[in-house]
Parts: C-alpha cells; sequence; structure tokens
C-alpha cells in the first residue's frame, strides 16, 4: 500500500500536465474533425472518420483520466484510512515556517519542459513514458514526491518544521523537516501533532477521527 501511495502521490503532482494533456488533445480532435467532415456525407460517416482521425488524442485522453483517477482515490482512500487510525505516532513541532515556494519552483522544473510533447504524435508519447518513468523512478526512489497539487486543492500547505519525535522511547529532534498539513503549523508550536512518516524528514499531519 505504501508504494502505491508513493505512486499515487507522485502522478498527482503533474495535475497542471494531465489537464493540459486533456485540453491539448480535445483542441486536437475538434481540429481533425473539422479537417474531415463532410456536409455531404451522413452524420455517422463524418463521426466514424473522426474517430479514426483522432484515436491516438482518445487513447490518450482515456489513459490520463483513468492514470489520474485511480491515483485521486488512492490518495483519498490511503488518507481516509490514517485519519481513522488511533495509533498515529506523534510529535511535539518546535520550529514551523511556511514554504510557500516549493509548488511553484516544482511546476516551473518539471511539469513545463513536458508540456512541449506532442501528444499527438506517436514519437512524443514514447519519449515522454521514458522521461517520466525515469523521473517516477527517482523520486519515488528519493521520497521526493511531497509538492502534491491534489494536497494543496485539498487545504494542505507546506511547512519546514523543528520536530521532537519519539524514536525507540527516545527523544529525537529533526530539524529542518517537511511537513504537509491542513492546520497552520505556525500557530501551533510547541504543540503535539499526529502524523505520518514518509522518510524521517518528511511527513503528513493527521486530523484523527476525520472521516
Amino acid at each position: 500500500m505504501w508504494r502505491k501511495f508513493r505512486w499515487d502521490m507522485f502522478v498527482t503532482s503533474f495535475i497542471p500536465l494531465w489537464f493540459s494533456i486533456i485540453v491539448f488533445s480535445i483542441w486536437k480532435i475538434v481540429e481533425n474533425s473539422i479537417d474531415v467532415w463532410d456536409k455531404k456525407s451522413k452524420y455517422i460517416y463524418n463521426v466514424v472518420k473522426s474517430i479514426e482521425k483522432s484515436k491516438v488524442e482518445l487513447s490518450v485522453i482515456f489513459v490520463v483520466i483513468l492514470l489520474v483517477w485511480t491515483s485521486i482515490s488512492g490518495i483519498n482512500s490511503f488518507i481516509k484510512d490514517r485519519k481513522s487510525t488511533k495509533n498515529n505516532p506523534k510529535g511535539k513541532i518546535l520550529r514551523a515556517t511556511k514554504a510557500n515556494k516549493l509548488s511553484s519552483e516544482f511546476l516551473l522544473a518539471y511539469i513545463l519542459p513536458m508540456i512541449a510533447f506532442d501528444f499527438g504524435d506517436i514519437k512524443d508519447i514514447v519519449l515522454f513514458i521514458i522521461y517520466f518513468s525515469v523521473l517516477a523512478y527517482l523520486c519515488i526512489r528519493n521520497n521526493n514526491i511531497y509538492t502534491n497539487i491534489l494536497l494543496e486543492f485539498k487545504g494542505y500547505k507546506m511547512y519546514n518544521c523543528d520536530i521532537e519525535c519519539s524514536v525507540l522511547e527516545q527523544k529525537k529532534i529533526y530539524h529542518d523537516s517537511l511537513i504537509i498539513s491542513e492546520d497552520d503549523l505556525t500557530q501551533m508550536e510547541e504543540n503535539e501533532i499526529p502524523y505520518w512518516d514518509f522518510d524521517k524528514y518528511i511527513y503528513i499531519a493527521i486530523n484523527e477521527g476525520e472521516r
């Protein structure tokens, strides 16, 4: 389940890209339909010709929607399960500042360059899959999956924090940790929060009991 969650987090980080691909594909389908439409032919015939002309774009839209839908469902299910759990570990927030630039930096560094691919061209689609697969492997392997647009839409914010956690019944302070939280952690210094641990320096704050 943890591996699936990491993949889902990675996929939903690219929601602006998936939306752009769908818009591009729809635009291309309309252009293809205009090109092949013959007013003298029957409506069904024109529709079939349009589908044949745009089968690549239609396939891309189907795959993107399926990929994003399954990933969103996976994240929602995972977070709901964690919120309903009463035994999440707790840590004390010692210091917290907002990490406002991470999302915009991620957008500029990773998402905008991939919009340049032509998703109506098989060659570009293959190149995109190779590039995206390598990026997915590196980001998931190194837990670089915290900049998540879906969580931003759901009201989560990112904070740079010093947090005191219990490790093997001993207190340990993790400096400059990244915590993703629905609550304003700058107002919760010296308070304990339930969390879910990504990788000792990356956490999701959990509001227990919410469903």
